[in-house]
């Protein structure tokens, strides 16, 4: 049983070998949107090199498709190319500069470059990437007033890292009542940007009164908790709305995390197994796997901690090294 088991596994991945090695003998003939809906596939099935390829080789071909620019940046942020990532989501917009969708990402990735440049001290590139950041949130308000999701990421960068590069932008306020008139949700969370944790339990407990069965609710107020240091009820938020949709097992990984930092270990590691049990896409499954050695190492188990660390490697050989998950929205698919 045990053989036939292993021998199916093996079947499995050489088949997804062959798919990738047809896909890419078959990139030239293909439109754009196919070529990217593979590459994603073949990404989320733990081939983030055949992606790659797969994309490179698409845009010989159409060089003017804001899908596979915008596909390859997702990919190169996996890579932790943090550079190749802002190229292609700039490439993505000139491509396609109506497209919010990729607008976002080019901000997400220009935040990537400014804190990539903090990291090497360089204070023109942090300057530089943060304008971009604020530009292209704009440009997609201006387009699109009801977007909420930009609208937000404006006021969290015009509060946490404006100042620190210092880029003059306008009140937040006036963003934070647009948003708490159009999705309290989403405002509540803009609100938080602006008061002290005692303040961000009190709006997010309100919320959560307001809203108990909405489980967009209970996932942000886990998210604000956690951040204003409530894990117990962050935690509780989690259990719910996991029981309404099982997708919302993300936010497990940074409650974990967030154990962790108070070193409170085992309370990490179970929650981190939680996540695994989920069967989350390769590269978080890896990342999970990875995280549960480095608690093992800080527990004393330096052995069982390689241990995990290799067999994360195994399993995606560029498993996301940085504290944090790799974000939600590059395993999001296209269009959605």
């Amino acid at each position: 049983m045990i053989n036939h088991i292993r021998k199916m596994r093996v079947t499995a991945a050489a088949a997804l070998l062959v798919i990738a090695a047809t896909a890419l003998a078959a990139a030239a003939a293909e439109g754009p949107e196919t070529i990217a809906v593979k590459a994603f596939e073949l990404r989320l099935a733990g081939h983030l090199d055949e992606a790659v390829e797969l994309l490179e080789a698409g845009l010989k071909d159409h060089a003017e498709a804001g899908v596979l620019h915008y596909e390859l940046a997702r990919a190169r942020l996996m890579l932790l190319d943090i550079g190749g990532m802002h190229a292609e989501a700039e490439a993505a917009v000139r491509c396609a500069p109506a497209n919010n969708e990729y607008r976002y990402f080019a901000a997400t990735a220009a935040a990537y470059s400014l804190i990539d440049a903090a990291h090497h001290g360089d204070q023109d590139r942090m300057k530089a990437a943060g304008s971009e950041v604020i530009d292209q949130l704009e440009a997609i308000l201006e387009a699109d007033p009801d977007n909420c999701r930009a609208r937000y990421f404006l006021v969290q960068q015009s509060i946490d890292m404006a100042p620190d590069v210092g880029l003059e932008v306008g009140d937040p306020e006036k963003h934070v009542r647009l948003l708490e008139a159009k999705d309290p949700i989403m405002g509540a969370k803009a609100r938080c940007c602006l008061v002290g944790e005692k303040e961000q339990r009190r709006i997010w407990e309100q919320v959560l009164s307001d809203h108990p069965q909405d489980c967009h609710a209970l996932v942000e107020a886990a998210d604000g908790l956690i951040t204003a240091g409530a894990l117990e009820q962050a935690e509780a938020c989690l259990d719910k709305a996991i029981e309404m949709d099982r997708q919302s097992c993300y936010g497990l990984l940074r409650l974990g995390l967030a154990y962790c930092m108070q070193e409170d270990w085992d309370r990490g590691l179970a929650l981190t197994q939680r996540y695994l049990d989920t069967e989350p896409p390769f590269a978080l499954k890896a990342f999970a796997i990875g995280r549960m050695g480095m608690i093992h190492h800080r527990q004393g188990d330096a052995d069982r901690g390689r241990e995990l660390m290799d067999q994360a490697r195994k399993l995606d050989p560029h498993v996301w090294q940085t504290v944090m998950p790799p974000p939600l929205e590059i395993f999001t698919p296209l269009g959605s």
